[in-house]
């Protein structure tokens, strides 16, 4: 007997449900994994996979030699019965996702990834099979701090081409664009010093300087970059440690930092004895090559950051920085700290997505969609009267104004209401402040059920 997998799924689905509506009470026992395969005429492996899948999910227990039991509930409120599993993920509204729980999402208008169709899940799964043919894996050990040294090495070729000239022993291979700025915070900043970013910026940046106890002061994102005349007013008053900057299309605001501006932070940097870290995961998604103030300023200052993760996929956790040798050492210390070593499995696998197949030929396609995408926003937020703060051609974001005069709270659970999910944009502000724009992702915008909701304000 061969049991679907869809069957097990089927199955594990109707027990949970039991479970969470009380008709199987916490601490009940469950049939025997033979009895299982009887009353539901699946395989006894099948029934086995069945307990497998509800004891990871936490809903059943296993205790050995007494069988399966119904997990009990340790002073935990049980999860009610018309609990509904989100449609789609959301990662742009952490501090109010809580409130979304238990209802449909069809659309998350304000999320920081690529719809699924449009990720490089067929490199991905090409990389896995060229991986899994290699000898050895590179399943041994924790790996090399700095990351597999193949890839960072292909990594040099790749920032050549961004204008940036790094050798591999300046490359730190990271879990991600996040990893990178938890480790050059934890070691460039002590608690009490002063951290520049932009307003409005990446969120997790915010909560990891707070864990460090960095003091957070701001400067307002414009157009063509970080306002480079504030910064200058402020590093009169203040003395900085690191500036913070997402350099092309940044998260919210889609903007790309002019090299003007980025000629003119290299000098403030340098005369104030700042550091600046340039977060540049998007530079990927931009039609030509943009300035890099790494490149600019040779690394002098600079500690660059990227990823793959807006361009393969985003639970691909692959990123990395580029610092000086001695300050790359340091990092790769802290990263041993905190993950004793490198995925050289995974890295591998990016490895092959970036060396074969058609990576190149995705990428392209992912400009020209993110190209019509931004037109088609314009234009169908226009005809609705939403107001773009600057009208950006590249990557995934817009900075955008609804019109109603209606509070943040009342528009976002309304919109909630039709199944829309969208990012206020206070959660992109480093006080939290009230504003009227919101971040919109044009990948994720091409949804009845946004226009609806539009069209109703």
């Amino acid at each position: 007997m061969n049991t679907s997998p869809r069957v097990v799924a089927r199955i594990a689905d109707e027990f949970l449900a039991d479970i969470r509506s009380g008709t199987l009470p916490s601490g009940a026992r469950l049939p025997s994994v033979r009895q299982l395969a009887r009353d539901r005429a699946v395989s006894p492996f099948s029934a086995a996979g069945i307990y497998d899948a509800l004891v990871a999910a936490g809903a059943v227990e296993a205790h050995a030699g007494l069988g399966y039991f119904v997990a009990r509930r340790r002073g935990a409120r049980a999860a009610q019965p018309d609990a509904v599993v989100h449609e789609v993920r959301a990662d742009s509204v952490w501090e109010r996702r809580r409130d979304a729980q238990g209802r449909p999402v069809k659309v998350d208008a304000g999320c920081g990834w690529l719809p699924r169709d449009w990720q490089y899940a067929d490199g991905v799964r090409a990389g896995w099979r060229a991986v899994a043919r290699q000898n050895p894996l590179g399943m041994e050990g924790y790996g090399d701090a700095f990351g597999l040294a193949e890839l960072r090495s292909h990594l040099t070729t790749l920032l050549e081409a961004r204008g940036l000239l790094a050798r591999p022993d300046q490359i730190v291979l990271t879990q991600g664009a996040s990893q990178a700025l938890d480790l050059v915070i934890r070691t460039c900043l002590q608690p009490g010093d002063v951290a520049i970013v932009e307003d409005p910026a990446y969120p997790a940046l915010f909560e990891l300087l707070r864990a460090r106890g960095a003091k957070i002061l701001a400067i307002p994102r414009t157009e063509s970059g970080p306002d480079v005349d504030a910064l200058a007013r402020l590093l009169k008053r203040r003395r900085a440690r690191c500036l913070f900057t997402n350099t092309t299309c940044q998260n919210p605001t889609g903007t790309t930092t002019s090299p003007a501006v980025a000629h003119r932070l290299l000098e403030l940097a340098a005369s104030n004895d700042v550091t600046l870290v340039e977060d540049d995961i998007f530079a990927d998604l931009a039609p030509q090559a943009t300035t890099t103030l790494a490149g600019l300023g040779e690394l002098r200052n600079v500690i660059y950051i990227s990823s793959f993760s807006k361009t393969i996929a985003p639970s691909l956790r692959a990123g990395f920085l580029v610092a000086p040798p001695a300050l790359a050492r340091e990092l790769a210390r802290a990263k041993v700290m905190t993950s004793l070593g490198s995925s050289e499995l995974l890295e591998r696998v990016v490895l092959q997505i970036l060396t074969h197949g058609h990576y190149r030929r995705h990428v392209k396609g992912l400009r020209e969609k993110l190209a019509s995408a931004h037109a088609r926003v314009a234009r169908e937020f226009e005809a609705r009267g939403v107001e773009l703060a600057f009208h950006t051609q590249a990557g995934l974001f817009v900075w955008a104004k609804l019109p109603s005069r209606d509070s943040v709270s009342k528009l976002w659970r309304r919109a909630l209401s039709q199944d829309v999910l969208l990012a206020p944009g206070e959660l992109f502000r480093p006080d939290s402040r009230a504003t009227e724009y919101w971040r919109f992702n044009v990948a994720q915008c091409d949804s009845p059920e946004l226009m609806r909701f539009l069209e109703g304000l």
